[in-house]
C-alpha cells in the first residue's frame, strides 16, 4: 500500500513539473526571440506556434489533471454550422473584392503557417477559457438553467476582460461576443478542439489582411473603420441573426445535456440540483 502510495506521488510530482515546465517555456518564448529561419515573417510565425504550442500542451495536460474531458467524439456536430458562419464571415470579402485590401504574402507556405498559428492560439486560449474557467464557473454557480446561462455569460465576459490589456475597449467588447460562440461550440459539442476549430477560422479571416508586423498576410493593418458598408452591414446582420440562435439554444439548453457537460467538466451535478 505504502509502495502504491509512493508511485502515485512521483507521478503527482512529475505531472505538476511538466505543467510548469511547458507554462515556464510559454511565459520564455514571449520574450526570446530566436532566428529559425532567415524570412522574417515566417520566422515570427514559427516563434509564436512554438510558444503558443507550449501553452497548448500545458493547458491540455492541466485539463486532464483536473478531471476535465473535453476531448471525446464530438456531439451535435451540425450545431458547428452557424458558429463557422460568424468565422467565415469575419473575413472582409466586400473590402476585399473592392480592392481596399490587398493580399502581400500569398505563398503556400506563408498561409499555412499563419493557418498553424491561428490553430495554435485557438487550442490554448480554448483549453484556458472554454476547458479550465469555464469548469471552475460551472462549480460557482447553481446548476439550475440560470446558474448554467449565468456560467455561460460569465465565461465569455471573462474572455472578453483578458484582451482588456490590449489597450482596446472595441476588441473587449467584440471578444465578449466571440467567447460566447466559442462557448456555444464546446456546450454543444462538448469537445474542446471543436471549440479551437472555430477560433482559429475566426483569427484566420478576420486577421488575414493584419499587416506583416501583426502576422497577418496583407495589408488591412486590422483598421476596422476600413472596413466598407457592404462588409458591416453583412456582419451585423449574421450577427444578430446567429446570435439570436445561440442565446435561444442555450436558454433551452437540456437538463440531460448540462448533466453531461458538467461530467465531463469535472463539476457532476447533484440530483436534487
Amino acid at each position: 500500500m505504502a509502495e502504491k502510495d509512493t508511485k502515485k506521488s512521483l507521478q503527482n510530482i512529475i505531472e505538476i513539473v511538466v505543467i510548469l515546465l511547458f507554462c515556464g517555456l510559454t511565459l520564455l518564448f514571449d520574450y526570446v526571440k530566436i532566428d529559425y529561419v532567415e524570412h522574417e515573417l515566417r520566422n515570427k510565425y514559427i516563434s509564436k506556434i512554438i510558444q503558443q504550442g507550449c501553452g497548448a500542451i500545458a493547458g491540455i495536460l492541466l485539463m486532464i489533471r483536473l478531471n476535465i474531458r473535453l476531448f471525446g467524439k464530438p456531439q451535435h456536430f451540425l450545431f458547428m454550422i452557424p458558429c463557422l458562419i460568424i468565422a467565415v464571415d469575419n473575413f472582409q470579402f466586400s473590402s476585399y473584392f473592392n480592392g481596399r485590401f490587398e493580399l502581400l504574402h500569398g505563398e503556400p507556405l506563408d498561409i499555412m503557417l499563419f493557418a498553424l498559428y491561428c490553430l495554435s492560439v485557438g487550442v490554448f486560449e480554448e483549453c484556458i477559457f472554454r476547458g479550465i474557467i469555464l469548469s471552475v464557473l460551472a462549480g460557482i454557480f447553481s446548476r439550475d438553467r440560470k446558474g448554467f446561462f449565468l456560467t455561460y455569460v460569465a465565461s465569455s465576459v471573462v474572455f472578453g476582460l483578458a484582451h482588456i490589456f490590449n489597450g482596446n475597449l472595441l476588441q473587449v467588447g467584440y471578444t465578449i461576443l466571440t467567447g460566447g460562440l466559442f462557448a456555444f461550440a464546446v456546450i454543444k459539442t462538448k469537445n474542446i478542439f471543436c471549440a479551437a476549430l472555430v477560433h482559429a477560422v475566426y483569427n484566420f479571416c478576420g486577421l488575414f489582411f493584419e499587416t506583416a508586423d501583426r502576422f497577418g498576410l496583407g495589408n488591412g493593418g486590422g483598421n476596422y473603420g476600413m472596413i466598407d458598408a457592404g462588409t458591416a452591414i453583412t456582419m451585423l446582420i449574421v450577427c444578430l441573426a446567429v446570435g439570436a440562435f445561440v442565446l435561444y439554444f442555450v436558454w433551452k439548453y437540456p437538463e440531460e445535456e448540462q448533466r453531461e457537460l458538467y461530467k465531463k467538466l469535472g463539476v457532476p451535478m447533484k440530483k436534487k440540483d
